[in-house]
């Protein structure tokens, strides 16, 4: 595309002033991390940090927590919509955590947006949000898993000024301090993002005075051109088409497993796309999405997927649309729906569902760059906890978030490499596990085990990352209230390209445990030698209540495989056994590979066991030779027909669905599992959850392993050449 500007740039003036821009965003990120009390910040560090102009419009981004994209666009225009601009000074500041009214992912993601000026002249605006410790109400760090209404969550504030002339109101901090559960921290923390801020401000004017007004506006618009012009040519490398996908949000907290659909239509029309969601009415439950986490969440998939060498400025979004449907629906909520989990619910299963039709598309890419985007699903599980007690150490009240056992996750499987071991979730790009020192510090407990969960991660060629496996023990408070949660515990995500899905993820607790005993006698408590009254629970509590010395255990799902795993490389295979990653069955059953006595690789009895493989799958010996190794694009459409790339076996017409022509075997997802070892819940109400897994009837390769419910028609398959769009 052309540019237009009124000076000539050189490039490397531009880049120079990108870079500035950026740079400023990631010192006021620096400055709210040197400040804040809260592990969540220092250690988590689940936080973000934006420029943007006068009109509200991105400049920079630190990219922390991606969703944060969205946050901050939706924070600006929330607070323009609650005070006119002109009564706006230098030294104001808002806040704003309510999803429904101004912009937040959920309320425990607080926003302060404060103006920027040169001199007089109001120049922009700058935007910090972090998850603050705790934002009072029924929700525990910002979640209410029990909660039926957004008002029994917590307090929301719809941008409101909470700072005039620099200084915090002290009405309105002592409002707060009064409505959450550790005011010294929220509050400490509310003057650290105001500081961030502060030097936003700061560097901006340096910035200014070096290179003139006119000139900082003109090189910001001239980036955001090149964003623009840098994301319309990546999608311009996608075939025109519609890409759709469907996932279901869970929520069982109210005795029965209850099964939220959300839908997505991918639309690729030249060098714009079209992205719509629709989903089932909106839950009287926590889980409901709101405009900002399910846009938020599908940023954090594009960027991560598709832009993830493209500044982030408002460029980005001109090419992008977003159509999220009629409003009341869990991925289009509207108040008083309950939102604490909004990001982690619906929003992950944006995520989940983006990288399905990001991968379909690129999977069919002539764009070699492009193609090698195909990727497995990441886990986006994060069981863990959140509660309220009194530390027996210092007498002082405590909200435990061990934030460490939800970053844990496994990623998807990548068309070079394997996924990415505890990756965390996708949106949690500066995110990372905290020490075991700081985790025992900032909780009143003992961690008995931090360690990587076997058969975790989805097979393929490439194979799913791996997920954690860790216990916290309560050693230093009496008792504690509060809610636990994991987000995937029946409806596992998926792989790729004919790789399979990963594990779900699980909670339980261990009550009246002998660790304390243990502790007492100075024998250190291990996995092997924990005793006590195992608890199995929903997969959504609100009710949770832990004692002294009950041990809560959080298994961390894994990322979807890509590829089938059939091509992965035996010795691959060897090591993944040889650490614990892979059992020896499932490296059997699903990879074909037999390792003799040493432990070693038997080719010959591996190579006969694939062949085997290939012809269960489909029930007879295969009739034709694969003749190209093709793992990430298994399929291909050619001559007005879909076929097999690795053996050319026609399977439909182009306009049809390629699934009608392949062999499918479908299981409930339980009993499967139960054979491969991979670990997810049972759903007791409703259709339960299958796996389809889809070969060519020709030479027996793995062209798509489904996840879906049972009686559901077919997974429609990619429509080249059509830009319809969904009413």
């Amino acid at each position: 595309m052309s540019i237009s500007t009124s000076r000539e740039f050189d490039v490397i003036d531009t880049e120079v002033h990108q870079k500035s821009v950026r740079n400023i965003a990631n010192e006021m990120a620096i400055t709210l991390m040197r400040t804040s009390g809260s592990p969540v910040v220092t250690e988590a560090k689940d936080f973000s940090t934006a420029i943007l102009d006068r009109d509200g419009e991105q400049l920079a981004f630190s990219g922390h927590v991606t969703f944060h994209i969205s946050t901050s666009v939706m924070g600006v225009e929330a607070v323009l919509r609650e005070c006119p601009v002109e009564d706006v000074r230098p030294g104001d500041a808002f806040m704003c955590n309510d999803p429904h009214t101004s912009g937040a992912i959920h309320q425990g993601d607080v926003g302060i947006v404060m103006p920027y000026y040169y001199g007089d002249e109001h120049i922009g605006w700058g935007y910090v949000n972090e998850h603050v410790l705790d934002i009072g109400g029924s929700a525990v760090s910002g979640f209410a898993p029990g909660a039926r209404d957004s008002y029994s969550e917590s307090l929301a504030f719809p941008a409101t000024r909470v700072v005039t002339g620099g200084q915090l109101d002290p009405q309105w901090e002592s409002f707060i301090a009064t409505n959450v559960r550790m005011p010294g921290t929220v509050l400490n923390d509310i003057r650290s993002m105001i500081a961030a801020n502060n030097v936003g401000q700061q560097r901006l004017v340096a910035l200014i005075d070096r290179i003139g007004l006119e000139r900082f506006r003109e090189l910001n618009e001239y980036n955001k051109q090149l964003s623009d012009a840098g994301v319309r040519s990546v999608v311009a490398s996608l075939p025109d088409g519609a890409y759709e996908s469907e996932d279901w949000v869970e929520y069982d907290a109210r005795g029965t497993d209850d099964l939220f659909n959300v839908r997505t239509r991918l639309v690729v029309d030249g060098d714009e796309l079209t992205i719509q969601f629709r989903g089932d009415p909106q839950a009287d439950a926590f889980i409901n999405g709101a405009r900002p986490s399910v846009i938020g969440q599908a940023w954090t998939t594009l960027v991560a997927q598709l832009f993830y060498d493209i500044p982030v400025n408002a460029g980005i979004w001109r090419a992008i649309h977003f159509d999220l449907g009629p409003e009341g629906t869990v991925v289009n909520s509207v108040a008083p729906a309950p939102v604490t989990q909004s990001h982690m619910e619906t929003g992950m299963r944006i995520n989940k569902m983006l990288v399905d039709v990001l991968s379909q598309a690129c999977a069919l890419s002539t764009d070699p760059t492009v193609a090698a985007r195909v990727a497995g699903q990441p886990a986006q599980n994060l069981a863990l906890f959140s509660a309220f007690g009194i530390d027996r150490r210092s007498g002082q009240p405590v909200v435990s978030f061990p934030a460490s056992m939800g970053t844990g996750v496994g990623g998807g499987g990548q068309t070079v490499t394997d996924g990415l071991d505890t990756y965390g979730c996708q949106a949690m790009t500066g995110c990372g596990v905290a020490d075991v020192e700081i985790d025992e510090t900032a909780n009143p407990g003992m961690v008995l085990w931090r360690k990587v969960a076997p058969n975790s991660g989805g097979a393929g060629t490439f194979r799913g990352g791996m997920g954690i496996d860790m216990a916290l023990c309560i050693l230093h408070s009496d008792k504690m209230t509060g809610g636990a949660f994991t987000s995937c515990a029946q409806v596992p995500p998926r792989g790729s390209a004919g790789g399979y899905a990963g594990a779900a993820g699980e909670w339980r607790i261990v009550r009246e445990s002998n660790v304390i005993e243990l502790l007492e006698q100075g024998i250190l408590p291990t996995k092997e030698r924990l005793q006590g009254r195992d608890e199995h629970n929903p997969s959504k509590e609100g009710a949770l209540v832990l004692q002294r010395g009950d041990v809560f255990i959080s298994v961390n799902g894994g990322g979807g495989g890509v590829g089938d795993p059939l091509l992965r490389d035996a010795d691959e295979v060897r090591a993944d056994v040889e650490n614990g990653y892979v059992t020896s069955r499932q490296a059997a059953e699903l990879y074909g590979v037999v390792l003799d006595e040493g432990g070693r690789v038997a080719p010959v009895l591996t190579e006969q066991a694939r062949v085997a493989t290939r012809a269960r799958r489909i029930a007879s010996s295969p009739e034709r030779s694969i003749t190209a190794d093709v793992p990430f694009a298994p399929l291909l459409v050619e001559d007005g027909v879909w076929s097999c790339a690795a053996c050319a076996q026609t399977l439909a017409d182009a306009t049809g669905n390629w699934r009608d022509g392949a062999v499918t075997v479908e299981t409930p997802v339980v009993d499967r599992y139960r054979e491969l070892e991979l670990r997810v819940r049972f759903r007791a109400d409703g259709p339960p959850v299958v796996i389809r897994e889809n070969f060519c009837p020709g030479c027996g390769t793995s062209l798509a392993v489904d996840i879906t419910l049972e009686g559901r028609d077919p997974v429609p398959a990619p429509q080249l050449g059509v830009s319809d769009l969904w009413e």
